[in-house]
């Protein structure tokens, strides 16, 4: 059954008719307009989910093709008059989705991790069953990101996030963002005793319908927590175009302000309403995090106090479901990262699932978020590849913005950024990230610090250091101490000191190995690694973030072979695949408690000074 409310129908959650295709098969009219046949081939299907797990994981290694195919059907109401408008919306699909409706073929995306969404109206018969086709392809083939070639993750096809019909007016909210300034009584790093809020929120109010109304109407806005803080009504109308951009201000005295160790959420409600009546057309609700996240110098700031990104690299990915990751174990992933003291995550290396947001902000993390933009070389850096990013930048930023946990976006990782061609790359990309949120911060990962071209292009550095492991896994981790210093160094020849984050770090560790002889791949040393590299961290007090890799054992592809990867899996977790904890989890807690102690003691004597 699919779930109905007033403004959405939920096609997931449900059982669809699914088929692995060839490469060279062919779609035809006959499957469009009268379905899938009932062959043995055909299967039934739970959406969303991973095709790698389906029929006891028989094709768990199909880099191919899929089709999906389910009756929908649409309330006559949803379609009465000409003020309605029907959107069908994907979370995520892994990695190119075509749609047809009705045998008519709607449109197609690419990108894996990002949410994407097509107007149906012209499609869809209100009143009647509706038959919706979708076939999705997971193929490795040229200028795919990230899958051109195989990335360290493992390739999960299929429709593998929550898929939806949402009901709007045609005259709607078709967008909106929220920021907020934040006014202290004292100087930056001094934290407060009292300071002034202004939320600002700039709404793109649409006419969607195919002939231009003269619309007036007004935007309603109030803000709360137990009790209503401010509110405002702000009328506007439509003049020679169909969209019309609206900003409205809220004012808070001494708000209660949002923080890892405190993530208060202000409540939001937006109505639109439409002037001839006082009718409400449309309406949004959310919460906000009311906070401040500064750079200056060599420090991050929160709420005009130092703050140091306690962090963690984390994929979605676990042994039952692959990547179609949902709400359930994803709060459970949040909850043992609390457990260690963990204040940041990085969503390596993709967009994750959008209740990891919104846990992000109702239990207190801050967000690295990331596109897969990930081992680019020289030969990638072709003018499809950077529309293909754009796409995927966009598409995050759009869906994340309104997220207050999220700090700052990540545009790549691990590119080759020590070429000319790759510093103009990322100028763009950087370029673009920024217009499309200037309020946020912007960087990328480099593997190659003391090579990389891009210092003076990012917000923040982000240094990728294995000393310890891979080829120079017999090297004491003590000395990357030597190798912090010389980026540290590097850095310091820039035009702007800047902050420092060792981004990865890590040993592989097999669950259940411990070794006398404190052998690779056992969990001491992955313990002993860990401890060395927080210490010298800990110690370094131009560095202010670091990253561990990685949050929990992951699986790989099997493109390029499992080369340095037992069971098939990337084994740098502090927990394992199943989120059982490795001696490394307990090191990582008590130097995580260490280091953030170690800050709010300094901010308290701080404090006491003045």
């Amino acid at each position: 059954m699919v779930g109905i409310d007033q403004k959405r129908i939920i096609l997931s959650d449900s059982f669809w008719m699914f088929r692995f295709l060839k490469d060279d098969e062919e779609i035809t009219s006959q499957i469009l307009k009268e379905g899938l046949p009932l062959t043995e081939e055909t299967l039934k299907v739970y959406v969303p989910s991973s095709w790698a797990l389906y029929q006891n994981r028989k094709h768990f290694y199909h880099f191919g093709r899929g089709l999906y195919e389910m009756n929908f059907y649409l309330p006559y109401r949803w379609g009465s008059g000409d003020g309605k408008k029907v959107t069908l919306v994907f979370n995520g699909s892994n990695y190119k989705t075509t749609v047809w409706i009705n045998g008519k073929k709607v449109g197609f995306h690419e990108g894996g991790y990002t949410k994407f969404w097509f107007e149906i109206n012209d499609f869809v018969v209100f009143g009647k069953e509706n038959r919706i086709t979708i076939e999705v392809d997971n193929r490795y083939m040229e200028n795919r990101l990230p899958w051109f070639e195989s990335p360290e993750w493992m390739n999960y096809g299929g429709i593998f996030r929550p898929v939806y019909l949402k009901l709007t007016s045609q005259v709607c909210f078709d967008d909106f963002k929220i920021t907020n300034d934040l006014e202290f009584d004292k100087p930056l790093g001094l934290g407060s005793q009292s300071c002034k809020a202004k939320l600002n929120v700039r709404f793109l109010v649409k006419d969607h319908s195919d002939h231009r109304k003269d619309f007036e109407g007004s935007i309603i806005a109030i803000l709360k927590n137990s009790e209503e803080l401010d509110s405002i009504e702000v009328p506007f109308k439509f003049e020679d175009k169909n969209e019309r951009y609206v900003d409205i201000s809220l004012n808070v005295e001494n708000p209660h302000l949002w923080s890892p160790e405190d993530p208060y959420m202000h409540e939001l409600t937006f109505q639109l309403i439409d002037k001839k009546d006082r009718k409400e057309i449309d309406r949004e609700k959310m919460k906000w995090g009311i906070r401040d996240f500064v750079i200056s110098g060599k420090n991050f700031y929160l709420n005009n106090k130092p703050i140091v990104l306690r962090g963690i690299s984390r994929h979605e990915d676990h042994p039952d479901v692959g990547s179609s990751m949902n709400p359930r174990l994803i709060y459970n992933d949040l909850n043992i990262m609390k457990g260690a003291d963990i204040n940041c995550i990085r969503t390596s290396h993709y967009p994750p699932h959008e209740s990891l947001l919104d846990f992000a902000d109702e239990m207190g993390f801050l967000v690295l978020e990331e596109i897969p933009v990930y081992r680019l070389r020289k030969e990638h850096y072709t003018p499809e590849m950077l529309i293909n990013a754009q796409q995927q930048l966009w598409e995050m930023i759009h869906r994340d913005k309104n997220k207050c946990s999220v700090i700052a976006w990540i545009v790549s990782s691990e590119c080759d950024t020590e070429s000319e061609e790759g510093n103009k790359f990322m100028s763009t990309l950087l370029q673009i990230s920024r217009d499309l949120d200037p309020t946020r911060y912007h960087t990328l990962v480099t593997e190659k610090p003391l090579l990389d071209t891009t210092m003076d292009l990012v917000d923040f550095v982000c240094a990728n250091v294995y000393i310890g492991w891979y080829d120079n896994y017999d090297v004491s981790p003590k000395d990357a101490a030597a190798e912090f210093d010389l980026i540290w160094k590097k850095m310091n020849t820039l035009d702007h000191i800047k902050p420092l984050m060792i981004s990865e770090f890590g040993a592989g560790a097999i669950s259940g190995f411990k070794s006398f002889a404190n052998a690779r791949w056992s969990e001491n040393y992955q313990y002993d690694l860990l401890r060395e590299y927080l210490d010298i961290i800990i110690d370094k007090d131009y560095i202010n973030g670091a990253c561990i890799w990685h949050f929990q054992d992951f699986r790989c592809s099997p493109v390029q072979g499992f080369h340095e990867r037992p069971k098939e899996y990337n084994n740098k977790g502090i927990v394992d695949m199943h989120r059982d904890p490795k001696i490394s989890y307990y090191i990582v807690q008590r130097r995580y408690e260490k280091w953030k102690k170690m800050i709010e003691q300094q901010n308290s004597i701080i404090q006491k000074q003045e």
